[in-house]
């Protein structure tokens, strides 16, 4: 039974992890803080460019495939933790890129979109390298994350029908029933509906 699977971005203290929520993907504290009211540091993924959208419906179904879940990089979602200068930024995915070789890497980046505006947008479409069960799950009973490190309680899967698995920690999958299953299922409606 594999733990979350945690890292430490290159000179920061902290431990942090990743996550999906629903439909959404998450950088988290890979443990609770005492000071802290949500473990989560940044949402990572953005809506397809409309560009990219196109060129999507025209592929075959064949072609870019792969088992392991991919979305589009926020070039906007930030940490606080990335290095500032004079002539250009660090971004939120060149920062978890650089990881430390003894870390396994987080994504592989295998699109990119150029948008031009008035100030323009590289965004990239990464692969999860990190398998499923190393993920920190979230809980669509209670609203919790999983923690790093505890390996006693690993969560259930309830849901496998969408493109992203939903889970439940132990407490509430011993209280699910019926009702509860139909407020996860009208929350997790909505929550598509907002994204």
């Amino acid at each position: 039974m594999a733990s979350v699977h945690t890292f430490q971005p290159p000179g920061l203290t902290v431990t942090l992890s990743l996550g999906h929520k629903y439909r959404g993907w998450y950088l988290l504290f890979a443990h609770a803080h005492p000071f802290l009211t949500t473990r989560e540091v940044a949402r990572l993924d953005a809506p397809a460019p409309r560009r990219a959208r196109s060129r999507s419906r025209r592929r075959t179904a064949h072609s870019g495939w792969s088992p392991r879940p991919r979305f589009w990089f926020d070039p906007h979602a930030r940490s606080g933790w990335e290095a500032e200068s004079d002539s250009e930024s660090e971004t939120l995915l060149d920062l978890l890129l650089a990881l430390d070789l003894h870390h396994q890497p987080l994504f592989a980046v295998v699109d990119h979109d150029f948008q031009q505006s008035r100030a323009p947008i590289s965004t990239s479409k990464v692969e999860v390298l990190v398998p499923e069960h190393q993920l920190a799950h979230y809980c669509e009973g209670c609203g919790r994350w999983e923690l790093a490190g505890d390996d006693a309680l690993r969560w259930y899967m309830v849901r496998n029908s969408d493109a992203l698995p939903g889970y439940l920690c132990p407490s509430c999958h011993t209280k699910d029933w019926l009702g509860a299953r139909l407020l996860r299922s009208l929350h997790r409606i909505l929550s598509y509906a907002i994204c």
